[in-house]
Order: C-alpha cells, then sequence, then structure tokens
C-alpha cells in the first residue's frame, strides 16, 4: 500500500501531514487486519516530521495487530 504522507519535501519543513499519516493507517487497519504489517520511519524521513510524534498516531491506529518498525541499515 503507497501512503501519502506529505504534500512536497523540498524547501523549509517539516512536511509530514500527522493527519494524513492517522488516515493512512487507519485504512492499513481495515484492509490487513490479520496481516503482519511492516512499515519505515514514515514521515520522518524527508518529509522531517517528529517519529516521537508519529509513533504513538501508528500504535494507536494498528493497536492489537501485529505491526514492527522496519529499520534498514545504512547504505
Amino acid at each position: 500500500m503507497n501512503a501519502y504522507t506529505q504534500y512536497q519535501w523540498r524547501g523549509r519543513g517539516p512536511h509530514a501531514d500527522y493527519d494524513a499519516i492517522r488516515s493512512c493507517f487507519d485504512a492499513v487497519r481495515g484492509r490487513y487486519t490479520g496481516a503482519r504489517i511492516g512499515y519505515p520511519l514514515i514521515g520522518a524521513g524527508l518529509a522531517g516530521g517528529d517519529w516521537e510524534e508519529i509513533a504513538p498516531i501508528i500504535d494507536a491506529a494498528l493497536e492489537g495487530l501485529d505491526h514492527t518498525l522496519v529499520l534498514l541499515p545504512p547504505r
């Protein structure tokens, strides 16, 4: 599933849209209940969002589901 959580990433930020993040993960919950769900630090990279604010949004949306933050090693 592709989650649009920012309109752009250039210029002064942050550009993360916390309401869009919430909406996307609510949709994930509705579509993938019963599945294992993995996600990156969505909204906290180029969008400049605060992961300390984003993580609780995701945790609330996916409460009770099998979900995992996936961190890849740096290139």
